[in-house]
């Protein structure tokens, strides 16, 4: 699975919102696991909405 979407600042950012919500450091591996199951997550509802009908373009 390429990464190449998550920039540098998208990880720092992820992990100083993450760090905050935990109250401790989140490492980098930790953020990239993240990104991936919010990816997973949002390509599945898409997914879904549109067997649905729910998807417009």
């Amino acid at each position: 699975m390429s990464l190449a979407w998550i920039t540098d600042d998208l990880l720092r950012y992820t992990r100083e919102v993450w760090s905050r919500a935990y109250g401790r450091p989140v490492s980098e591996d930790e953020a990239i696991e993240m990104l991936l199951n919010v990816k997973r997550l949002a390509e599945v509802m898409l997914k879904a909405a549109g067997q649905k009908g729910g998807v417009q373009e």
